[in-house]
């Protein structure tokens, strides 16, 4: 039948229907221009904000999958709005990446001591040792990625001062921390000792730069600074980082962490109880040692083969024995290439030894060189060779001279064992 208008007057049925064909086609019109509006302004959100708009980790995607500035995170959580300021400056972070019984205290202190720096020590300390196990153990795939994760997220938190994860907080502050006899290893903790949030966000944001304190064997395996690599990457609008490599002559560290019998955590401990090593514990340093150091050379490897394509302008290789013997010239040095000034304090507790800090928690140099080769006495000729052994590329890359099985080479502490520039700088040049 007909249908009629609002004058009731009669219309014929073939023109209702083409008139609501017509109504129909420009509703589809509309909808359609206002979804290409609505995905070309969330397009141009992403390219201006995208730390706001995180990529969900996908348990069963391995992570070497994602794309260097993808942000992986465990979680879907989205960064506050008030978190993004539009006057924010893309934040600067330091990472001394060293093994235990490198100097790492004194170098470490070097930047702690610094007013214009947020300084964090060990922050990875509590996540390894404590939620995955002893670090001088290995981790299966499963576990190893579960921590990349974890590891991820928590140096993404501290690199951005955003101080927004549940677990943050807890883990840069690990009990031994809390004594008041360690303040210092954290200075900014004695002017503002208040562990919230806000109040550490708020310290970090006030200082110019953040530096952190990174043992190697607490970072994911297999090369631990390509890890660093990824998560420095990651979102290169909100902070960028520069990697202070600190390395020290193996035969010295090897000597000192046995000495404190720090990777023997189990039964085999009592396979140390005597001077003379049986054919067990001896296997045992071998292998220990072939690790720490092929852990080194691998780092220095993938630096090298990567130099032009992210490391140049951002790595500085750093011997310990330099420091030690140099220390005013390479302090410069190290807050010239991170872009800090020499204050006065410092300057005086490096060359005339005048303690800045009234707290025995803060490490401070002895200045005394001898303390480079006191495994020349310490450590029988036989262990010495052993080390050589396990260390030998790393010993050439950093310009480590071998004393071989010479007894007398090795007591002669007149003779330095150790080149003048690192070989491996060389190569980089």
């Amino acid at each position: 039948m007909p249908s009629k208008n609002r004058w009731n007057k009669e219309i014929p049925a073939s023109h209702s229907c083409q008139s609501n064909r017509a109504l129909l086609y420009a509703l589809f019109i509309c909808s359609l221009g206002a979804l290409v509006l609505v995905f070309t302004e969330l397009a141009i959100l992403v390219r201006i904000y995208p730390q706001r708009f995180e990529v969900e980790h996908d348990v069963h995607k391995p992570l070497e999958n994602y794309k260097e500035n993808d942000v992986i995170s465990a979680t879907k959580v989205l960064y506050p709005a008030t978190e993004i300021l539009a006057d924010d400056k893309k934040r600067l972070n330091v990472i001394i990446l060293t093994h235990m019984s490198s100097g790492s205290s004194f170098s470490g202190n070097i930047f702690n001591l610094h007013p214009d720096v947020f300084y964090l020590y060990e922050p990875l300390h509590d996540l390894r040792k404590c939620e995955y196990g002893d670090d001088w153990q290995l981790m299966n795939k499963t576990t190893n990625d579960a921590y990349r994760i974890d590891f991820s997220n928590l140096l993404r938190d501290l690199f951005t001062c955003r101080f927004i994860e549940e677990n943050t907080l807890p883990r840069i502050s690990p009990t031994f921390l809390m004594n008041a006899k360690h303040l210092a290893f954290m200075y900014w903790r004695l002017v503002n000792p208040e562990l919230t949030n806000d109040a550490v966000r708020e310290t970090c944001r006030a200082k110019k730069i953040t530096v952190a304190k990174i043992m190697q064997t607490r970072l994911p395996r297999e090369i631990g600074i390509q890890e660093l690599e990824r998560v420095c990457s990651s979102d290169p609008n909100q902070f960028d980082c520069l990697i202070i490599h600190l390395v020290r002559d193996p035969r010295a560290v090897l000597s000192s962490l046995l000495r404190r019998k720090f990777f023997i955590k189990d039964s085999r401990r009592q396979l140390f109880t005597s001077e003379n090593l049986n054919a067990e514990a001896t296997e045992f340093i071998k292998q220990n040692a072939q690790l720490l150091c092929s852990q080194v050379v691998d780092n220095l490897n993938y630096v090298k083969a990567n130099w032009p394509k992210w490391f140049q302008g951002r790595y500085k290789l750093v011997r310990y024995e330099d420091i030690v013997t140099n220390p005013s010239i390479m302090a410069d040095e190290m807050y010239k290439f991170v872009g800090l000034s020499m204050v006065q304090i410092i300057n005086d507790w490096i060359v005339e030894g005048k303690q800045p800090v009234n707290t025995t928690g803060t490490q401070f140099s002895e200045n005394d060189i001898s303390r480079i080769d006191h495994w020349r006495s310490d450590r029988d000729p036989s262990l010495v060779s052993l080390f050589e052994e396990a260390c030998e590329p790393l010993m050439k890359l950093m310009g480590y001279i071998s004393v071989y099985e010479s007894e007398h080479i090795e007591k002669n502490n007149g003779n330095p064992l150790i080149t003048k520039e690192i070989p491996l700088l060389k190569d980089l040049r």
